[in-house]
């Protein structure tokens, strides 16, 4: 697989207890159009990382939950079956088990020579080296409305959208129920993301465009896509649980 020309740039941010290594390929960025629309918005929101100019106040906060933490509400088994399949049916929600996403994966796991190919997030190092849509890793992301925080493992750029993808690996067996419980904290990533480049295009006086986030969950098995708006979805309908 061919490694693209890049320049990647890092800063160690440490939030809490956990410390955080964010990257940011901005050759990989300017190639995809760093000065247009969402890309240049997204631009604004990783200059402002790589700066430290994040807030540490909602990091710290007790108050605020960590994106990772939100479930879907307590209900049956079936139930949750039948929801995701609901979702399906919609096109709320997409499987896609032959995403690029999938593939590059396993490659990068070839290549390791690892056969369980569940490696740990370091792996995600090399989608910013060699996958020219992959653009940062590890982004950290905040909401005052929703009192939220998170870090978004990888984000890319695909088909005209911003993708916020979170890597879950795992046993193939039990890949329908881990992605379904991690739809809450990848829907909050989504949302999270969409009021930051919001807040961008605002201040650029372009109220009247809004920013195109979509989410996707991901191993080596499966991918699941579905729009950020997910979880204003989940949360107006009471099937939040933890914020």
């Amino acid at each position: 697989m061919p490694r693209v020309t890049d320049e990647i740039v890092r800063r160690d941010i440490r939030h809490g207890k956990a410390a955080y290594n964010f990257q940011w390929n901005v050759s990989a960025h300017e190639r995809l159009g760093m000065s247009d629309g969402d890309l240049s918005s997204l631009g604004v929101h990783l200059s402002t990382v790589r700066s430290g100019k994040v807030p540490s106040d909602p990091f710290n906060d007790p108050f605020y939950v960590r994106a990772s933490s939100l479930k879907l509400a307590p209900m049956p088994a079936a139930k949750k079956v039948a929801f995701r399949k609901r979702l399906l049916k919609s096109g709320k929600l997409k499987h896609e088990p032959e995403n690029d996403l999938i593939f590059r994966l396993r490659e990068y796991h070839r290549i390791r020579n690892d056969t369980s190919y569940c490696a740990d997030h370091k792996i995600l190092q090399d989608f910013l080296r060699d996958d020219p849509t992959s653009i940062a890793i590890e982004v950290p992301v905040w909401s005052e409305r929703y009192r939220m925080t998170g870090h978004v493992d990888l984000v890319r750029f695909q088909d005209g959208k911003i993708q916020v993808c979170d890597y879950k690996p795992g046993r193939l067996e039990n890949t329908p129920k881990r992605f379904l419980y991690s739809i809450p904290q990848v829907a909050a990533y989504g949302e999270m993301m969409t009021h930051h480049l919001a807040s961008t295009l605002q201040s650029a006086l372009e109220p009247t465009l809004l920013p195109r986030v979509e989410c996707c969950i991901f191993d080596t098995h499966s991918c699941w896509i579905f729009g950020a708006e997910m979880f204003v979805t989940l949360h107006a309908s009471g099937m939040l649980d933890g914020i």
